[in-house]
Parts: structure tokens; C-alpha cells; sequence
């Protein structure tokens, strides 16, 4: 059974991610009219790190795909093992098992899931924000994973277009274009993540971001996320 390692900082880290995420979806697309907002106020950016937990940081900040791998970088060497990644995977994967149960079962689920959209959406939100144009993406869709392209575990990269298919900011602030990232480590689709699913998907997403297959990640090394690119495009 995975052992939780839940800290209270952690706990409440929750409260100031949902306290950010009234501006949280403006970062991803700017005023209707004018690509990434460049005249529009500075928002807080988010990042989902591979396992789905969110990090957030305020203008001017380094993107928060930084504080992830220095959380998760235990020697501080700058250099992430897959010893260091499995770790920070079982470190969430416990933050997520409330029961204890060694499994995250469809209520964990959902409530994660809940976090999620009001992340994505801002409280009271039921939909995404308008993009250029006024029209509306279709509704982010949690329970399912975003579509591949090309070969199992390889990095979807997307420029700093629209949301990749309607999925959301959520999908887009993390590597691989999920729009509910934990749910995708159900293999088997019986709406439930068991500690065995969890350590697969923990090797395959090591080996989707291990390009050069050295057995270690480095900052220089990952790719910047959607969101990341369409933030700087409009700051640009």
C-alpha cells in the first residue's frame, strides 16, 4: 500500500490554489479580439505537474513548473531521478487517497475532479471563459483523457493556439493535454486508480519526458506547456 505523506502546508497549499483560481483562466486567453491580452493585467499562472497536481505563481514569478521540480528534486542536484519522480508520484497519489485505502476510488475521484474546475473555471463558473470571436469551446470534459497523436507516451506539444479540442486550461497547463490527469492512470476504466495503475503511469510518463533516455530530467529538458507558451507569445 502506498503510504500517504500529506503535510498540513500541503493541505492548505488547496486553499490558496482555489482562492487563485478567479484568475487563473484569463491567463489562458486574452480579451476577445486580442490574441493573449497583451494589454490586459498580468494573471497568475498555473502549471499541472504530471501526477495532476496544480502549482500556481503570481506575475513575474519563474513559470511554477519550477517549484514542482524542486519539490520533487530531493538531493537539489538539478537533476530528477526516476527515483525522485516515483517518489513525488506516491507523495500525491497519498495526498488523494483520504481513506487510506491504497486506491483512489470514484468519490476521491470526483472530488478531485471538483478542484479541478474550480482551477480551470473561478468559483460559480459553470463554463469557459469566451475565446476570440465570442464563441464558446465546448464544455472541459474531466472524466475522459484528451485524444494522442502519434505513438503511446510521446509529448503532445501545442502551439499557442486555441484549447487543444475544448479541453481547457487544465489540460493545457500540463504536458501531455489531459483534462483530468489522475483519471488517467485508470487502465482499465473501472473509475478507480489503484497503487498498481499509479506506478505504471509513473513510468510512462517518466519515459514520455525522458527524451534523451539518460534516466534523469532536467528543467532545460522539459517542454514548456501550452499554456506556458501562450502566456509569453502574448507578453510578447
Amino acid at each position: 500500500m502506498i503510504q500517504p505523506t500529506a503535510s498540513p502546508a500541503r493541505i492548505l497549499a488547496w486553499s490558496a490554489l482555489l482562492a487563485a483560481a478567479a484568475t487563473t483562466v484569463a491567463c489562458a486567453s486574452g480579451p476577445p479580439g486580442r490574441p493573449g491580452g497583451t494589454d490586459a493585467p498580468q494573471r497568475t499562472a498555473m502549471f499541472i505537474s504530471p501526477f495532476g497536481e496544480p502549482f500556481m505563481a503570481e506575475p513575474g514569478e519563474p513559470w511554477p513548473v519550477s517549484d514542482w521540480f524542486i519539490g520533487a528534486d530531493i538531493d537539489l542536484d538539478q537533476a530528477m531521478t526516476f527515483e525522485e519522480f516515483a517518489a513525488d508520484g506516491r507523495r500525491w497519489f497519498g495526498d488523494l487517497d483520504q481513506d487510506r485505502s491504497g486506491r483512489l476510488d470514484q468519490a476521491e475521484l470526483a472530488a478531485y475532479e471538483a478542484r479541478l474546475r474550480l482551477l480551470a473555471h473561478g468559483p460559480g463558473q459553470g463554463a469557459p471563459p469566451q475565446r476570440r470571436g465570442g464563441d464558446r469551446p465546448a464544455p472541459m470534459t474531466l472524466a475522459e483523457p484528451a485524444p494522442q497523436n502519434g505513438p503511446p507516451g510521446r509529448v503532445r506539444r501545442r502551439g499557442a493556439g486555441g484549447w487543444a479540442g475544448g479541453y481547457g486550461p487544465v489540460a493545457e497547463a500540463g504536458f501531455f493535454n489531459l483534462p483530468q490527469p489522475v483519471k488517467a492512470a485508470d487502465i482499465n476504466i473501472d473509475q478507480r486508480v489503484t497503487a498498481e495503475e499509479w506506478a505504471t503511469a509513473t513510468e510512462r510518463w517518466f519515459l514520455a519526458l525522458d527524451t534523451d533516455r539518460d534516466g534523469r530530467l532536467t528543467m532545460a529538458g522539459l517542454p514548456r506547456t501550452p499554456l506556458q507558451m501562450r502566456v509569453e507569445a502574448g507578453r510578447r
